[in-house]
Protein backbone atom coordinates (compact mmCIF):
# COMPACT_ATOMS: atom_id res chain seq x y z
CA UNK A 1 0.00 0.00 0.00
CA UNK A 2 1.49 3.20 -0.86
CA UNK A 3 1.09 6.55 0.79
CA UNK A 4 0.77 9.96 -0.70
CA UNK A 5 2.51 12.97 1.32
CA UNK A 6 2.06 16.47 0.28
CA UNK A 7 5.13 17.75 -0.91
CA UNK A 8 4.78 20.83 1.98
CA UNK A 9 4.30 18.47 5.09
CA UNK A 10 7.75 16.25 3.27
CA UNK A 11 9.40 20.37 3.21
CA UNK A 12 8.08 21.02 6.40
CA UNK A 13 9.67 18.17 8.06
CA UNK A 14 13.14 18.28 6.67
CA UNK A 15 13.38 22.24 7.78
CA UNK A 16 12.57 20.84 10.94
CA UNK A 17 15.25 18.10 11.22
CA UNK A 18 17.66 20.75 10.22
CA UNK A 19 17.21 23.35 12.77
CA UNK A 20 16.50 20.53 15.30
CA UNK A 21 18.36 18.87 18.19
CA UNK A 22 21.09 17.62 15.48
CA UNK A 23 22.21 20.72 14.14
CA UNK A 24 22.27 22.43 17.95
CA UNK A 25 25.87 21.83 19.53
CA UNK A 26 25.93 20.53 22.62
CA UNK A 27 28.72 22.86 23.96
CA UNK A 28 27.71 25.99 25.49
CA UNK A 29 29.42 29.35 24.76
CA UNK A 30 31.38 30.72 27.51
CA UNK A 31 28.85 33.35 28.28
CA UNK A 32 26.33 30.52 28.46
CA UNK A 33 28.30 28.02 30.51
CA UNK A 34 29.16 30.83 33.25
CA UNK A 35 25.46 31.63 33.28
CA UNK A 36 24.51 28.59 33.89
CA UNK A 37 26.97 27.57 36.69
CA UNK A 38 25.85 30.53 38.56
CA UNK A 39 22.50 29.62 38.26
CA UNK A 40 23.15 26.17 39.12
CA UNK A 41 21.01 25.25 42.35
CA UNK A 42 22.76 23.48 44.59
CA UNK A 43 22.24 20.98 47.44
CA UNK A 44 21.14 23.73 49.68
CA UNK A 45 18.68 25.07 47.45
CA UNK A 46 20.14 28.19 46.46
CA UNK A 47 22.09 28.55 43.57
CA UNK A 48 25.92 29.20 43.46
CA UNK A 49 25.78 33.11 43.00
CA UNK A 50 23.62 33.35 45.90
CA UNK A 51 26.43 31.14 48.00
CA UNK A 52 29.27 32.83 46.72
CA UNK A 53 27.83 36.14 47.41
CA UNK A 54 27.21 34.50 51.05
CA UNK A 55 30.17 33.74 52.03
CA UNK A 56 31.88 36.99 50.42
CA UNK A 57 29.41 38.38 53.48
CA UNK A 58 29.86 36.53 55.99
CA UNK A 59 33.49 36.17 55.51
CA UNK A 60 34.79 39.71 53.88
CA UNK A 61 38.35 39.63 55.22
CA UNK A 62 39.03 36.29 54.15
CA UNK A 63 37.37 35.79 51.21
CA UNK A 64 36.30 37.01 47.80
CA UNK A 65 35.46 36.65 44.78
CA UNK A 66 37.74 37.25 41.35
CA UNK A 67 36.32 35.84 39.07
CA UNK A 68 34.07 32.91 37.01
CA UNK A 69 35.58 31.72 33.48
CA UNK A 70 35.07 28.97 31.19
CA UNK A 71 37.42 26.99 29.15
CA UNK A 72 37.31 24.89 26.48
CA UNK A 73 39.64 21.69 26.46
CA UNK A 74 40.59 20.28 22.55
CA UNK A 75 38.39 16.96 22.26
CA UNK A 76 36.37 17.50 24.77
CA UNK A 77 32.38 17.71 25.10
CA UNK A 78 32.46 19.94 27.89
CA UNK A 79 33.10 23.33 29.03
CA UNK A 80 35.00 23.39 32.37
CA UNK A 81 34.39 26.78 34.26
CA UNK A 82 36.41 27.59 37.06
CA UNK A 83 35.52 29.81 40.02
CA UNK A 84 38.90 32.06 41.08
CA UNK A 85 38.83 33.62 44.09
CA UNK A 86 41.17 35.30 46.86
CA UNK A 87 41.77 33.28 50.24
CA UNK A 88 43.63 35.25 52.90
CA UNK A 89 44.36 33.79 56.43
CA UNK A 90 44.93 36.80 59.03
CA UNK A 91 48.02 38.34 58.77
CA UNK A 92 48.85 36.88 55.08
CA UNK A 93 48.91 38.26 52.07
CA UNK A 94 45.57 37.25 49.86
CA UNK A 95 46.51 34.69 48.02
CA UNK A 96 44.70 33.98 44.19
CA UNK A 97 43.11 30.45 43.64
CA UNK A 98 40.65 28.91 40.75
CA UNK A 99 40.09 25.39 42.77
CA UNK A 100 36.57 25.41 42.40
CA UNK A 101 35.67 23.57 39.13
CA UNK A 102 32.06 22.78 37.19
CA UNK A 103 31.85 20.51 33.96
CA UNK A 104 28.90 22.05 31.72
CA UNK A 105 26.71 20.77 28.12
CA UNK A 106 23.87 22.72 26.82
CA UNK A 107 21.60 20.11 25.38
CA UNK A 108 20.24 19.65 27.37
CA UNK A 109 21.78 21.89 30.65
CA UNK A 110 23.79 20.00 32.56
CA UNK A 111 25.95 21.38 35.56
CA UNK A 112 28.15 18.97 37.80
CA UNK A 113 31.19 19.71 40.26
CA UNK A 114 34.46 18.49 39.04
CA UNK A 115 35.50 17.01 42.20
CA UNK A 116 32.29 15.25 43.32
CA UNK A 117 34.35 14.13 46.66
CA UNK A 118 36.51 16.79 47.66
CA UNK A 119 37.90 20.27 47.85
CA UNK A 120 35.83 22.72 47.72
CA UNK A 121 33.78 22.11 44.64
CA UNK A 122 31.60 19.70 46.80
CA UNK A 123 31.39 22.22 50.02
CA UNK A 124 29.93 24.55 47.68
CA UNK A 125 27.67 22.27 46.61
CA UNK A 126 26.47 20.86 49.74
CA UNK A 127 25.25 24.45 50.42
CA UNK A 128 26.49 27.95 52.47
CA UNK A 129 27.06 26.20 55.54
CA UNK A 130 29.16 23.46 54.31
CA UNK A 131 30.85 25.60 51.82
CA UNK A 132 31.82 28.08 54.67
CA UNK A 133 32.96 25.50 57.37
CA UNK A 134 35.37 24.52 53.97
CA UNK A 135 36.16 27.58 53.46
CA UNK A 136 37.37 27.69 57.30
CA UNK A 137 38.49 24.31 56.36
CA UNK A 138 40.78 25.88 54.30
CA UNK A 139 42.28 28.89 56.04
CA UNK A 140 43.07 26.81 58.80
CA UNK A 141 45.47 24.33 56.36
CA UNK A 142 47.03 28.18 54.62
CA UNK A 143 47.91 28.80 58.02
CA UNK A 144 49.51 26.02 59.36
CA UNK A 145 51.73 24.56 56.85
CA UNK A 146 52.62 20.91 58.77
CA UNK A 147 48.81 20.18 59.00
CA UNK A 148 48.38 20.47 55.07
CA UNK A 149 51.15 17.95 54.92
CA UNK A 150 49.88 15.50 57.91
CA UNK A 151 46.72 15.74 55.97
CA UNK A 152 47.76 14.60 52.93
CA UNK A 153 48.77 11.46 54.30
CA UNK A 154 46.21 10.98 56.53
CA UNK A 155 42.97 11.85 54.36
CA UNK A 156 43.16 8.64 51.86
CA UNK A 157 42.91 6.66 55.33
CA UNK A 158 40.03 9.11 57.07
CA UNK A 159 36.70 6.99 57.81
CA UNK A 160 34.99 9.86 58.91
CA UNK A 161 33.58 13.21 57.12
CA UNK A 162 34.64 16.16 59.27
CA UNK A 163 32.62 18.93 56.66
Amino acid sequence: MTRIVPTALVLAAGVLCASGAAAQTALPSAAEAVRLVREHRTNGSVTVAETLAYAARLRPDSFRLAEIRAERRPGEDVVRVRICYWQRPPGVRALPHCGIGFVVTANPAHVEPEERFAGLGRDLQDGREAFLRGLDRELALLADPGTRTLRAVVDPYDLYDDR
